[in-house]
């Protein structure tokens, strides 16, 4: 008998380097500013910030702030929990900020979840939407507590 499964439990806590891209993007978030770097080459607008462009592999030149609105272009709603992670249900959504090429992942609130076959209708792709922002922030994704239908 071939044992092909084995189950594994890691309880983790660890430190992340930001390095300089993702540290000024987090410093920003301190300050209320959603800051999004361009490719010199091809102008696509990265945010969360690259140091590289992933289409041209150049390094990412200006810096810019960008609108803490934009619109949702996919969501997925969580049903099911994991350690460490927000109480079910929950939204996620790709929002296209004004002025990015790239979509910022991040939670969407004030939609009834109660029912999971009316999701669907409550955030269709256009939907706009704008940050929320933590009371206290500490330079982390999080700074932003959510998004809302603006």
């Amino acid at each position: 008998m071939t044992i092909t499964t084995q189950r594994v439990h890691w309880d983790l806590n660890y430190d992340v380097h930001l390095g300089a891209t993702w540290g000024r993007f987090m410093a920003g978030l301190t300050e209320r500013k959603i800051l999004a770097n361009r490719c010199p080459d091809c102008s696509r607008v990265f945010v969360p910030p690259q140091a590289y462009c992933e289409s041209c592999f150049v390094r990412t030149g200006d810096w810019l702030e960008l609108p803490s609105e934009g619109v949702v272009e996919a969501f997925t709603v969580a049903w099911q929990s994991f350690r460490g992670g927000p109480t079910p249900p929950y939204a996620i959504a790709g929002i296209r900020l004004e002025g990015a090429s790239t979509l910022l992942m991040h939670y969407v609130q004030g939609l009834d979840l109660s029912d999971p076959s009316g999701v669907r209708e409550q955030l269709p792709p256009g939907t706009r939407v704008r940050a929320v922002w933590a009371e206290e922030r500490t330079g982390q994704i999080l700074d932003i507590a959510y998004f809302e239908k603006a």
